[in-house]
C-alpha cells in the first residue's frame, strides 16, 4: 500500500482531520434541530375548526340554522339528530338528492373529522335569541315559528 504525500502531510491524516473537524462543527448543532423539530405524536390528529367557517356557513349559516341557500335549503344543524359518525358519513359521501354535496374529493378526513367535531361541540343544541342570549329549543322554535330567531354572529 502507498501513502500519497501532499507537501509534506499524507492525505490520510488530511482526511482524518477532516472527519474530526466535520464531527466538532455538526455536534453542537444536532441538539438545536431536534429542538426545532415538532414532536411526534400518538392518538388522533388536532381537530379543524376552521373548515366550518370557510365551507359548510356557506349554506348551513355560520351558526348552523341552515335555510334557502343556493337553490336549495340547508338542513339546521343545531336540531340534528346525527352522531360524530352519522356526521361524517353524510359530510364524507352527501346525500345529492337532498342537496348535500360530498366532500370526500375536496376534504381529508382529518378536516371531516374536525368539522364533525365542531358540529357536535359547537352547534348542536345552541340557540339564541334576538339579543344574543341562549335559549332552549322549544323557545327558539317559538321565535323561529314568529320569524324572529337570529344566530349569535
Amino acid at each position: 500500500m502507498h501513502e500519497f504525500v501532499n507537501k509534506g502531510r499524507s492525505l490520510g491524516g488530511v482526511a482524518a482531520a477532516m472527519i474530526i473537524g466535520l464531527a466538532a462543527f455538526t455536534a453542537p448543532s444536532a441538539p438545536v434541530l431536534a429542538q426545532d423539530e415538532k414532536p411526534r405524536r400518538s392518538g388522533p390528529p388536532p381537530i379543524v375548526y376552521d373548515e366550518f367557517p370557510n365551507k359548510c356557513a356557506r349554506c348551513h349559516k355560520a351558526d348552523g340554522r341552515g335555510g334557502p341557500a343556493y337553490g336549495g335549503f340547508a338542513a339546521d344543524l343545531r336540531g340534528t339528530l346525527l352522531d360524530f359518525d352519522g356526521l361524517v358519513y353524510v359530510i364524507t359521501v352527501g346525500i345529492r338528492d337532498r342537496g348535500m354535496p360530498e366532500f370526500k374529493t375536496t376534504m381529508s378526513k382529518r378536516e371531516i373529522a374536525g368539522v364533525a367535531t365542531y358540529i357536535v361541540e359547537k352547534i348542536v343544541g345552541v340557540y339564541y335569541d334576538e339579543d344574543g342570549n341562549r335559549i332552549t329549543a322549544e323557545e327558539a322554535a317559538q321565535l323561529e315559528g314568529v320569524g324572529r330567531a337570529v344566530s349569535q354572529d
